[in-house]
């Protein structure tokens, strides 16, 4: 009689674990792309903060002539931005414009060389992490495998390049202000605690 009612206690339990592992795991994923979302909007409002602290003057510094001034890292980061959701499959912003024989590589230069203006480099920044953020989530299907870089890897590993990316230029960008004698407006407020 005992061993009937465990029996039973656990082959109800196994069901119940069945029914509540995927929608935990649906929960999860959510959690994820939230969490994902607002970091992604965070340092985008952080490049556009900085972008917005740094003299107009001073968008065509490079610390040397072999890397990218302080506007073609902005608007590399806008490229990359804008481009990689729609590589992994979500739909592109309102009148953005790519056929599929254009050339990601020459049409990010082509960006860098043409979009130069504070004004418009903080405008484009705004825009692509904006539309980021409402594009991520609409990818699916993150364990299908994509190459949108030259390499393979799962639409989820893309998303995480995306991120880093992001992150990568954000403290490039840091640097290259404190360079000129900016600091960041988020280190002012703070005291100069945060390191950025």
């Amino acid at each position: 009689m005992i061993r009937g009612i465990t029996m039973r206690l656990l082959i109800g339990a196994i069901a119940l674990a069945a029914v509540v592992t995927p929608l935990q795991a649906e929960e999860a994923a959510a959690g994820f792309m939230n969490d994902f979302v607002a970091d992604l909007e965070r340092v985008g409002g952080r490049l556009a903060e900085l972008a917005g602290a740094t003299p107009a003057d001073k968008f065509s510094w490079a610390p040397s002539d072999e890397v990218r001034t302080i506007s073609q890292v902005y608007v590399h980061a806008v490229f990359v931005t804008t481009f990689l959701p729609m590589a992994l499959g979500a739909a592109p912003p309102e009148g953005f414009e790519m056929s599929e024989d254009t050339n990601p590589m020459v049409l990010m230069q082509e960006w860098e060389a043409k979009i130069t203006d504070k004004d418009q480099v903080i405008a484009k920044l705004n825009e692509s992490f904006a539309y980021a953020a409402k594009a991520v989530p609409t990818i699916t299907d993150l364990d299908t495998t994509v190459e949108a870089f030259g390499f393979p890897g799962s639409k989820r590993a893309y998303l995480l390049i995306l991120l880093t990316h992001a992150h990568e230029h954000l403290g490039q960008s840091i640097a290259y202000a404190r360079s000129i004698g900016v600091v960041p407006p988020w280190s002012q407020k703070q005291g100069e605690g945060d390191g950025g």
